[in-house]
């Protein structure tokens, strides 16, 4: 193995109890969307005992932070980021393993700094909050955070080990329908039934299912379908998703289910107001050259790689992979049977193999980002692959 990955290695190493520490912190602190203060505020301290200057609250985001190592000369360019999550989810925790994913990008950007004297290129650590539905590298792109990145990267806690797979766009939306009161039984002529447009929504959205490509998806729940059964509902809402393997197919889905609910509203002489819940969110445009370097790091370290089961959820990692080159690996913490988004996956990050995945990840990641600023060569394959217009492999 090459010497200076040897060295980040053995300072990861030595930074075991550290990297684990910053785990069970946030493990034991969890917070949800945009109200990550105790995290950020945790995390930045570490990072400036360890030699980076931290700004906090960047791209408008309260809870958001750069951190850039100080250095007696600084280096920009090229520049990669290591990204922390670090929201939890409502009520579970940090049963998505954002715990783990702020650790490991921390350690590898401890580790990374002191070799950086080696490499032409820079790196930064950005923290990004609210993954969990709250789309906040969305923001922070749209702020200007990474205008200056040249490329990204960060690890996610899972059921097997796999350098990229794909993932879905996404828009949240409510669909509000508006009837008219009257006694169902005494004068139901009278009303006007939103909760049955909402139901002839639905009826109309699970129709539609047959004619969509496997990579599509449409999920909601009703949130409010009436007060009393014998009041005819005048108000009834329910709160959607669409996804897509590309942004243009979620736009084409997002259009197709408007269109059942406006031509269902219309059918029962209601209306439909629809309100987009947050950012949209992309597919991943996934790089094959960067995905492949990080491959050859878990060869090295005999991490052997799974064969992808195909499952796919969303991210706005995938908005970020849309402007800049950006990996999104995977490693195992538990075996196929655990569920993401639980309490049980939210325990396996503090077990032994948790603990140890951990430092692997925390190790492959400032060993593809070494790869990356040392090798012009991959730097031009990763700018090629992320100009092919899909991004798919």
């Amino acid at each position: 193995m090459n010497a200076v990955k040897e060295a980040t290695n053995r300072k990861i190493e030595e930074m075991r109890g550290l990297i684990v520490a910053v785990s069970e912190y946030l493990y034991d602190h969890p917070e949800t969307a945009y109200r990550e203060f105790e995290s950020c505020d945790y995390l930045a301290s570490v990072l400036e005992t360890n030699g980076f200057k931290v700004d906090k609250g960047i791209g408008g985001v309260e809870t958001a932070f750069l951190a850039t190592p100080q250095l007696s000369e600084p280096k920009t360019s090229p520049c990669l980021a290591f990204l922390a999550e670090y929201d939890a989810l409502p009520k579970i925790g940090h049963g998505c393993g954002h715990n783990q994913i702020a650790a490991a990008s921390v350690g590898a950007a401890i580790a990374l700094k002191d070799v950086l004297d080696t490499i032409d290129g820079g790196m930064v650590l950005v923290g990004t909050p609210a993954e969990e539905g709250g789309g906040g590298k969305v923001r922070l792109i749209e702020n200007g955070v990474f205008d200056d990145i040249d490329a990204a990267m960060m690890f996610h806690p899972s059921q097997y080990n796999l350098p990229g797979k794909g993932m879905l766009g996404r828009t949240k939306f409510k669909m509000a329908f508006h009837g008219k009161t009257a006694h169902a039984s005494g004068s139901p002529d009278q009303g006007i039934n939103a909760l049955d447009a909402l139901i002839l929504t639905y009826n109309g959205i699970n129709a539609l299912r047959q004619h969509l490509q496997p990579d599509a998806r449409i999920h909601g729940i009703i949130t409010h379908g009436g007060d009393a059964p014998n009041i005819i509902p005048d108000y009834a809402e329910a709160l959607f998703y669409v996804r897509g393997g590309t942004p243009a197919y979620r736009d084409e889905i997002f259009s197709r289910v408007v269109g059942c609910a406006q031509a269902s509203a219309s059918a029962m002489g209601a209306t439909v107001e629809i309100e987009i819940d947050g950012p949209i969110i992309d597919s991943m445009h996934r790089n094959n050259a960067l995905e492949r370097a990080f491959e050859t790091n878990m060869n090295a370290l005999d991490v052997p790689v799974d064969n992808d089961p195909g499952r796919m959820g969303s991210s706005d990692m995938g908005n970020l992979s849309q402007v800049l080159p950006a990996i999104h690996p995977y490693l195992a913490i538990v075996d196929e049977g655990v569920p993401s988004h639980s309490v049980a996956f939210r325990d396996a990050t503090l077990t032994d193999r948790g603990k140890k995945t951990l430092i692997t990840a925390a190790k492959l990641l400032a060993m593809t980002a070494f790869d990356y600023l040392s090798s012009t060569d991959l730097q031009t394959r990763v700018r090629h692959d992320f100009k092919i217009t899909e991004g798919t492999l």
